[in-house]
């Protein structure tokens, strides 16, 4: 242990060190804003009759012996604001809606934990469509990006890329509808591990730009994520310059297989709370923008540490399950089945020491 608090003690002074360049060139940043634009100030909205749905879905899993099962709900928050104050509140299908339980059978772990995916997100998008149906919304906001993540595709010699390909079709009946009503879809990604805006910077901007800490500052962005690099550049209500969702849609495992949508989705940070990280937020109508982070920065932010929008909290606080649905499900059934194989929990949740 003696040598190990020294070794502790070098990675915390690196952080620190690599912490404080970030911040330094974040000043830089803002310096040379009135050249490049980066950063966008905004006004909030004044929430004057708008109306905003947050789509959200909950799943618990379980491997058994024999079979792998999991429970799955998505839900809708409904939101009218008038006058700059919440007018109504609403929820579809309910305010405690019901699981819907799946078994898979004989899948390998990988097609497994892809079909957890792909259930999760199907129910989310097909509730997001009924929701535009239901409430008209002036804002749909999925929790997470309105495109599937790349890692979540099956190969196409998965047991589970047909389910995987119809929902695909859903995220495209999705993007039609919201086209169709003039709804603006958006994507609000909370944990965002991008590194696009970086990316963009050092190719679009500094390229262009003469000065003594462009070598560094390339190098500091060489391991920056955007939104620890716009922790520091942002300040409560600025937004960042909105960049493609991807450089090569074309080549992009998903959006290549979204032909008729892929160069239309366009990704900005947002800053909507002063002490908390910006948020990412994915669209499929770039002119709407500067409305749509207007209207995020009046919903969001209410707490300084943390700026989610209103909307989409509520919609995560009532799909959650806990273990105990789970385990009353589970219950259910083997009291149907009894103790066979098929249905044993694995052994290292039966481990007797």
């Amino acid at each position: 242990m003696d040598n190990f608090i020294p070794e502790i003690r070098k990675l915390a002074e690196r952080v620190s060190e690599t912490e404080s360049k970030r911040k330094r060139f974040a000043g830089f940043l803002r310096d040379i804003n009135p050249e490049t634009g980066i950063i966008t100030k905004l006004e909030p909205d004044p929430l004057d009759d708008v109306k905003i749905v947050g789509i959200d879905g909950g799943i618990s899993k379980k491997s058994l012996h024999g079979f792998d099962f999991m429970l799955v709900r998505a839900a809708g928050a409904f939101f009218h604001y008038r006058n700059g104050g919440l007018h109504n509140v609403d929820y579809f299908p309910s305010k405690l809606p019901m699981p819907k339980p799946f078994i898979m059978e004989a899948l390998s772990d990988l097609d497994w934990a892809h079909s957890a995916a792909i259930e999760r997100q199907d129910m989310e998008i097909m509730t997001a469509i009924k929701c535009i149906d239901k409430f008209q919304p002036d804002i749909l906001l999925l929790d997470g990006s309105v495109v599937p993540h790349y890692s979540e595709r099956p190969a196409k010699s998965s047991a589970v890329y047909a389910r995987y390909s119809e929902m695909l079709d859903n995220y495209n009946r999705l993007y039609s509808k919201a086209t169709k009503t003039g709804t603006i879809l958006a994507g609000v990604i909370e944990d965002s591990r991008g590194m696009m805006f970086c990316n963009m910077i050092k190719s679009d901007v500094l390229s262009k730009v003469e000065h003594s800490v462009v070598t560094e500052l390339i190098h500091i962005l060489d391991k920056t994520r955007d939104t620890n690099m716009l922790f520091w550049a942002l300040e409560r209500g600025e937004r960042s310059l909105v960049f493609p969702y991807s450089s090569r849609p074309e080549e992009h495992p998903v959006l290549k297989e979204m032909p008729a949508f892929m160069d239309k989705i366009h990704s900005f940070y947002l800053k909507t709370a002063e002490h908390d990280r910006p948020v990412r937020v994915d669209v499929t109508d770039k002119d709407q923008i500067d409305k749509l982070a207007s209207i995020l920065l009046s919903i969001s932010g209410q707490h300084s540490g943390y700026g989610i929008p209103v909307p989409l909290i509520e919609a995560d606080n009532i799909v959650k399950l806990s273990d105990n649905e789970m385990d009353f499900v589970y219950s259910q059934i083997m009291g149907y089945v009894g103790n066979l194989p098929g249905a044993m929990k694995l052994r290292r949740e039966q481990r007797p020491f």
